[in-house]
């Protein structure tokens, strides 16, 4: 048999070749690596950002890396203004992205360009070095290291989702932008996977979009969405863009892998995104994290003492050490553990905490003769603590490493806090991490519909004390109705919301955590707490269950019901207007109401017959000139005789006959300025669940898109405090509205005036409620169409700049909302990076 000889070339020899080939390369193209800037460090993932552009007529298609035989495609292809603001216009799409996972030690890794010829050609060779261990992350985001094989020239894209990509996946939802750079405007998108089409909804207004790339045709309705099955095993994805009619151009390609197995769609973990991923990138502490928290500890003045209450019944032995030992891992070292043993019957379960106090004097134990349950526990727990604030803890939770340092960090910043609570996600069995709840700040009627302070929560001592402790016969929503005797007793500046996830709640089968209705006595009480403190502060209110688990406040109208004016700017569409105004008159239970029609120039006969048809149902009155929708509405609430006006959109169809009794009764209360509702496409898809600051640039819709889903943890079916809310349908009271001068003539004509107004409202000192109780269709601007014209995007612009100006550093945190959630298209969702800063770097 004869033997086939491989000859192994010459190491020397192959490097030689090498640095020949990479000095013939450096006479045609230029190239520069931003990042790594130490080649010699040793990390699991080597990230290279860079740029490279020919020296004459050559161009560069791609770029890959290369160990030994493996090779690792890159991107290429993405904008450098600062390389074309050197180099000239056509040198804008020279960047480069390419991440290289390196086997441990040493090794050589060569990156390589192709060039037009379809050669690979190297450009650079650095020896560099592999540790399992250490992976600071990618120095920009993490997206533009996925290698995209099917990159256009002509056309700049971008996906806001998903932001990880899933090893396997059954159903995927993408969510995006996409602009043709040169040549006629994209028109639509698809998606290919193994030759089955998947159109998408191409069009949404991007004004970020239409900024970054100043005002090129197609920019500012860039936006698509479209969602996608993925077949089992392996295929590919391919996106496409198409201009005008013209042929399908591939401008995104990846490989997919849809499970063999069918699963169950988990819409919750779709939704947030890769949460594990995210853990690893923003969410886990170092060794020199913890060192510069110690120090930070070190030079705290008068640190608090935090005292844990953890009420103990027949818990699971390995949950409950657990529980315990995350207490004392903790960074903050002035802590007690308050232990209440409600009388168990378990043998082992006092052992187990005189073992755990015997060895640390931190630990305080108190063991009941009878079981009272949680609410006589706690209050027992709260008997022995010392400390200025006091922390709840499940026997089966577990606290953040970090937890109590980020209280103690928020006290020393402001001493006079009564209420903290924090973000707090889920533990399964294996003490897996899942389910994130990144909290609003304070939202007082979000927090009458659902107790989302929960975990962490943190009270200062003596106000516990001072309202009577733990009310036995509240079981299972104790730490409810304790918060809300609370409140009673503070002001809204005196809570605290940290946006970190401090709290781990395990599900089990008897959870809450895991099933809502879990603890069908807890509902109840829930309700039961809510009522009684509407009660106490004299507020007329009746508490019902609501979607679930959760309860809704339905507030009593006015004895004397206010008259609303309802004002409608229109100009022609008849068909519009008349769905509109009979639908008012058909199904609205509440009265009195007035409607005025602002007529901004309608021409067609058509629409004046309609006029006519009114009587006496409505007053029509004529108002000349251009159409600027803020002075149409200061027009007619000077032409108002209610002391409650309706802005509303002459494209909106009412569609439950409690929508103004249901606004009225928000409205009516002395706190509040502004109330919006629930908006849905004619299709039955959500059109607005409230309005988002600084999604999108600006603002954006809550929930638009979903159709009767849970939303994120219920919010798209709770009435709760907002930033602002759309103009489209939105009830104010007269006397803010002239207060504050209506609407912004001058500088919004057209869009963001409701953003404004609502804005200067929560200024004023009055809150903004959206209600999904009042619900109407909308044909989002059917009656105006959108800003395509060139004149109409300039004045867009130039309103998104008067925005960013007037409220700049509003839009970038809204309190409403939570830095961990993505500001894109996609709400709700992880934000890659979040918008936090650690404050022991700082």
């Amino acid at each position: 048999m004869a033997v086939k000889l491989r000859w192994r070339k010459d190491p020397a020899q192959v490097e030689a070749a090498r640095k020949k080939q990479i000095k013939q390369t450096k006479k045609e193209f230029v190239w520069w690596f931003n990042h790594p800037t130490d080649w010699h460090q040793p990390v699991r993932t080597l990230y290279l950002v860079g740029f490279c552009l020919p020296r004459g007529h050559r161009k560069v298609r791609a770029l890959r890396g290369r160990i030994g035989w493996r090779k690792f495609p890159g991107n290429y292809g993405i904008s450098r203004p600062d390389v074309a603001a050197a180099h000239g216009a056509d040198s804008m799409r020279s960047g480069f992205a390419l991440a290289v996972p390196l086997p441990a030690g040493k090794s050589r890794l060569t990156i390589e360009i192709e060039d037009e010829t379809g050669a690979w050609r190297p450009v650079a060779s650095h020896e560099v070095l592999g540790s399992p261990n250490d992976d600071p992350g990618p120095p920009q985001d993490a997206k533009y290291f996925i290698p995209n094989p099917g990159a256009n020239p002509q056309i700049e894209f971008w996906l806001d989702r998903p932001s990880v990509w899933s090893k396997k996946i059954r159903y995927l939802r993408i969510i995006g932008w996409c602009v043709a750079i040169a040549g006629a405007e994209v028109t639509a998108v698809r998606a290919l996977v193994r030759r089955k089409e998947f159109r998408a909804r191409f069009g949404t207004v991007r004004p970020d979009i239409a900024l970054l790339f100043e005002n090129r045709p197609g920019a500012l309705r860039s936006g698509f969405s479209l969602d996608l099955y993925v077949p089992p095993g392996r295929s590919q994805l391919t996106l496409q863009a198409q201009r005008s009619g013209g042929e399908w151009e591939t401008f995104f390609v990846h490989p997919l892998r849809g499970p063999f197995l069918r699963e169950e769609f988990d819409e919750g973990r779709e939704a947030v995104g890769d949460y594990h991923f995210w853990i690893r990138r923003y969410d886990r502490l170092r060794r020199e994290d913890r060192r510069l928290i110690g120090q930070q500890i070190a030079r705290f003045q008068n640190p608090p003492l935090l005292s844990v209450l953890l009420p103990v019944y027949n818990s699971n032995l390995k949950w409950l050490r657990r529980a315990i030992q995350s207490v004392q891992e903790q960074l903050y070292p002035h802590w007690e553990l308050c232990v209440a043993d409600d009388a168990s019957t378990d043998a082992k379960v006092w052992p187990l905490l005189e073992k755990f106090a015997h060895r640390d004097a931190r630990i305080r134990l108190m063991r009941r003769t009878r079981n009272g349950h949680i609410s006589a526990a706690s209050n027992d727990a709260l008997a022995l603590a010392r400390g200025e604030f006091v922390a709840l803890l499940d026997h089966d939770d577990e606290l953040a490493p970090a937890a109590l340092y980020f209280v103690a960090l928020a006290l020393q910043k402001d001493p006079n806090l009564q209420v903290i609570y924090s973000d707090e996600d889920k533990l399964d069995r294996q003490s897996r991490r899942s389910d994130p709840y990144f909290k609003s700040d304070w939202n007082p009627q979000l927090f009458l519909g659902q107790n989302y302070i929960s975990h962490l929560g943190i009270y200062r001592t003596e106000l516990v004390r001072r309202v009577g402790g733990f009310r036995v016969g509240f079981e299972g929503s104790q730490d409810y109705d304790l918060t809300l005797r609370c409140l009673e007793q503070i002001a809204p500046e005196e809570i605290h919301h940290i946006p970190r996830v401090l709290y781990h709640w395990r599900t089990t089968d008897e959870s809450t955590a895991t099933f809502a209705a879990a603890k069908p006595y807890a509902q109840e009480a829930a309700q039961r707490a809510v009522q009684e403190h509407l009660d106490r502060v004299g507020v007329a209110g009746e508490v019902v269950p609501h979607y679930g688990a959760y309860q809704r406040v339905k507030y009593a109208l006015p004895a004397e019901r206010p008259l609303v004016s309802i004002l409608i700017p229109t100009r022609d569409r008849a068909p519009l207007l008349r769905k509109c105004i009979e639908s008012i008159f058909a199904r609205t239970d509440y009265w009195p109401y007035e409607v005025i029609v602002l007529d901004n120039e309608s021409h067609e006969g058509e629409t004046h017959a309609f006029f006519d048809s009114l009587g006496e149902r409505a007053r029509v009155v004529r108002i000349e000139g251009p159409f600027n929708y803020s002075r149409l509405n200061n027009r007619g609430v000077a032409l108002a005789r209610g002391a409650l006006v309706l802005l509303l959109n002459n494209d909106v169809e009412v569609i439950n006959e409690l929508w103004l009794s249901e606004m009225v009764s928000h409205a009516a209360r002395p706190e509040v300025g502004m109330v919006g509702a629930r908006l849905w496409y004619p299709e039955g898809t959500m059109q607005h669940g409230g309005v988002i600051l600084g999604a999108g640039g600006i603002a954006g819709h809550a929930h638009a898109g979903i159709r009767h889903e849970h939303g994120y943890f219920a919010r798209a079916h709770l009435t709760q405090n907002f930033s602002a809310v759309t103009g489209a349908c939105a009830l104010v009271r007269r006397e803010i509205y002239e207060r504050l001068g209506g609407l912004d003539e001058k500088n919004l004509a057209v869009a963001f005036n409701d953003i404004d107004f609502c804005l200067r409202v929560r200024e004023a000192g009055f809150q903004i409620i959206w209600t999904p109780h009042a619900e109407l269709h909308h044909e989002e601007s059917a009656s105006r169409g959108f800003a395509n014209s060139n004149p109409e995007q300039v004045r867009f612009l130039a309103e998104i700049d008067h925005m960013n100006a007037t409220w700049g550093e509003a839009l970038q945190r809204d309190p409403f909302y939570n830095p961990n959630l993505s500001l894109g298209e996609d709400l709700f969702t992880l934000a890659f990076p979040p918008r936090l800063r650690d404050p022991w770097k700082s």
